[in-house]
């Protein structure tokens, strides 16, 4: 009797808020959608897909279980929130630590554009788009079309490179055709192999493409040129040049981005990093000599250092024979990569003339210009020196003979850094091993606290099934992504006094507790970062510049052979 009058008094569909069950239902196909995209993204990240659905699965019953139980409304929302967000961030956290969480950043970007009222004209998957001058993709040719077999040609030097995020490529005439070489995190592959024909035909449809012009292929040209691969629109700067060998292509991809690096994203460890910055900000004279070996990122390292500065309150100017990118706020002097001391001279004096707080210069060749820049430097002004060197004590020796006086070389010196650039072990794929004691001993390093070093993974990836499969990670190149290792000298009346009188320079070295360049590379084999053998390949700079082939190579692409060809000057 009680029963029915409490049903009488309520009116149909009462005992449901249709508000409060909408915020529910909202929260239930965004979760649905996480453990979708989940389910595929475990395979492919390495992770255990079954034990995380299951996981993932009962977590969503558990968090609607407590919804409907819970007395209140707030509460239980709050609940399912709760769970919902702790199961979200323990996959992520997982993720994190075994491969990282960089690529998120791409699909979320592609996810965010497909949103977009505007859609941009979608390329075939897995087929470069190329697009014209006025920003127009070029149709794909016919099969039948004359152009068909540039348009193929194409295909076969652009896409491997590009999918495997590629800085540079390089199509140069190599034997009876041409080769395409290409450069990932600073270290070179060889792609595809074109005859003479195909190689010359995708190198005139990209110039053509660029807006260049196409009969000419002696003279050096630049321009820019865009494509599309998979939904990634990149941008690239072309070089093309020519001898009686051929003509050469090079296409720097993203050139605005490819110097975006600051003191915290070098790579250097965080007792570096409080010495530079306390260097940068405490203190704004003196000279300081920037070094690193051919291709291991010198311009990364001195851009790093000059936008560390604060450009809008203090007055900073370089001089460059070869810029590689605009600096905001920063007055770059362009110096032609032939000048002679003479015009060297004359640019550097009259820069300081200018007064800035701060100047850089990317090379100096000129035993008077040093002098004037060391004068600089005690005038209360600060200056950046680049030079090629393989370690702090090399650069400190070619300082010193350039300048031909050691006092004076060393009274306004503060600091001597000098780096490299190294590859990281693919966080998916890298294979642990314990290593021989006796090779730690000989690496320095102690077979005690060191039981587990990580190599480059050898043996291909096999599904359940057997079946090979590629990390999606590194692209099969058991390497993803780049950092740095670098040797800082502080320059301070011990080492002038050693530098003075011609000692050696080890004992003041280590009696400020600096680290050599080898023991900063293998604290990155310790921690799992890189392996022993690209270490042994970025040390390797003696002779030619850093460019060592002796790490291992994916099947997809092999390290590259240095060519013969004249090409346009390496940026």
């Amino acid at each position: 009797m009680g029963f029915d009058l409490v049903l009488a008094a309520v009116p149909g569909g009462g005992y449901v808020s249709t508000l409060k069950v909408i915020p529910a239902l909202l929260v239930l196909a965004v979760w649905a959608r996480l453990l979708t995209w989940a389910d595929k993204d475990a395979p492919a990240a390495h992770l255990p897909r079954i034990k995380f659905n299951l996981a993932n699965v009962s977590g969503m019953m558990l968090a609607y279980a407590l919804f409907f139980y819970l007395p209140t409304f707030w509460l239980s929302f709050a609940a399912l929130l709760v769970v919902a967000g702790a199961e979200s961030g323990v996959y992520l956290t997982v993720r994190r630590k075994e491969v990282g969480l960089d690529d998120l950043e791409k699909q979320f970007k592609l996810w965010l554009k497909s949103f977009k009222g505007k859609k941009e004209t979608k390329s075939e998957a897995g087929k470069v788009q190329v697009f014209s001058k006025d920003n127009k993709p070029l149709p794909v040719p016919e099969e039948e079309s004359p152009d068909r077999v540039a348009y193929d040609a194409v295909q076969k030097s652009l896409t491997e490179p590009l999918q495997k995020g590629t800085q540079q490529i390089d199509i140069a005439p190599e034997g009876e055709g041409l080769t395409v070489k290409y450069v990932v995190d600073n270290f070179p592959y060889r792609g595809a192999e074109l005859d003479r024909t195909a190689g010359a035909a995708a190198i005139s449809y990209l110039k053509w493409a660029a807006g260049l012009a196409v009969e000419d292929k002696r003279k050096p040209q630049t321009g820019t040129l865009k494509v599309n691969l998979d939904g990634t629109k990149t941008e690239m700067r072309m070089q093309t040049a020519g001898n009686t060998a051929g003509e050469y292509m090079r296409l720097l991809v993203d050139p605005k981005k490819r110097q975006d690096y600051t003191i915290d994203t070098l790579g250097l460890t965080d007792a570096q990093k409080t010495l530079l910055t306390s260097l940068i900000k405490e203190n704004t004279d003196g000279v300081v000599l920037v070094s690193a070996p051919k291709g291991h990122g010198l311009t990364s390292l001195f851009y790093g250092i000059l936008k560390a500065h604060d450009a809008f309150l203090q007055h900073i100017q370089t001089i460059e024979r070869d810029q590689e990118q605009d600096l905001e706020g920063i007055t770059q002097n362009k110096l032609p990569p032939g000048a002679t001391g003479a015009e060297e001279l004359k640019l550097v004096d009259w820069v300081i003339s200018q007064e800035p707080d701060i100047l850089g210069i990317s090379k100096v060749e000129d035993a008077k210009s040093a002098a004037a820049l060391i004068a600089y430097g005690k005038a209360g002004k600060r200056a950046y020196v680049c030079l090629r060197a393989s370690s702090t004590f090399e650069a400190l020796e070619q300082w010193r003979k350039l300048v031909g006086d050691n006092r004076l070389a060393t009274e306004a010196l503060k600091l001597v850094i000098n780096g490299r650039v190294l590859r990281r072990l693919c966080l998916a794929c890298k294979e642990a091993f314990n290593p021989d004691p006796a090779v730690l001993r000989k690496l320095n390093l102690n077979p005690e606290k060191v039981t587990t070093l990580y190599r480059a993974r050898e043996a291909t990836l096999r599904d359940q099934k057997g079946q090979p499969v590629l990390c999606q990670f590194c692209q099969e190149m058991r390497y993803k992504g780049r950092t740095g290792a670098f040797e800082l000298l502080v320059v301070d009346d011990e080492i002038r006094a050693a530098v003075e009188a011609g000692r050696p320079l080890a004992q003041a070295f280590r009696k400020q507790r600096g680290r050599y360049l080898q023991e900063e590379l293998l604290a990155l084999v310790e921690k799992g970062d890189t392996s022993v053998q690209e270490v042994q390949r970025v040390l390797k700079v003696a002779g030619d510049g850093g460019a060592g082939t002796t790490a291992p190579s994916a099947p997809q692409g092999r390290p590259a052979a240095p060519s013969a060809a004249k090409r346009p000057a390496a940026t």
